[in-house]
């Protein structure tokens, strides 16, 4: 993440590469923590896929860089990175050859859905887990309304995880310090 930061030209991307950051690490902490307590997924699996369920749109904010129009243009570069950061993730799983699991779960983590009341996948795992660390902001960007009544069933479903999330959260931010 450090060499990610001290690329040429990244500072203009600072803010919303160390927000992705984070909500990588809390997405990750999330889908360990629901993988564990709500289903018989693999948790280091379930980890893995939460924390590089993004990995497009940290792909996008380098390649912005490379241009410097885009560089000048952060408010267009957010926005093709939320309209496009999942099917060039997909793409950059398949060619680094991650288990197809992993891949499928990445798929549409970001698109309105009911949330489920029984995580049956890991597909389920990464979008309440998403969503829980924060992923729900996109729908704003997508002209999406917002859905209280999804973020409310989430929390009343999965909120008592929450201090175990965040202490997991912690615990990967000083490892990865």
């Amino acid at each position: 993440m450090t060499q990610l930061m001290r690329a040429k030209g990244m500072a203009e991307f600072s803010e919303i590469t160390h927000s992705l950051w984070e909500h990588s690490i809390n997405s990750a902490a999330a889908a360990n923590i629901l993988a564990r307590r709500m289903t018989r997924q693999n948790p280091d699996e379930a980890m893995l896929a939460g924390l590089i369920h993004d990995l497009g749109a940290f792909y996008m904010l380098y390649r912005a860089t490379q241009y410097e129009e885009l560089r000048h243009r952060p408010d267009s570069v957010k926005y093709l990175i939320i309209q496009w950061h999942e099917s060039i993730g997909v793409s950059l799983l398949n060619a680094l050859g991650l288990p197809e699991e992993i891949v499928e779960a990445t798929i549409d983590h970001d698109h309105m859905r009911p949330t489920p009341t029984t995580i049956r996948n890991l597909s389920d795992i990464i979008y309440v887990a998403n969503m829980l660390s924060g992923g729900h902001f996109e729908w704003l960007m997508q002209d999406q309304p917002e859905m209280p009544s999804e973020m409310s069933l989430l929390e009343e479903k999965y909120g008592h995880l929450r201090p175990e999330i965040d202490a997991l959260a912690t615990e990967m931010r000083s490892s990865f310090a």
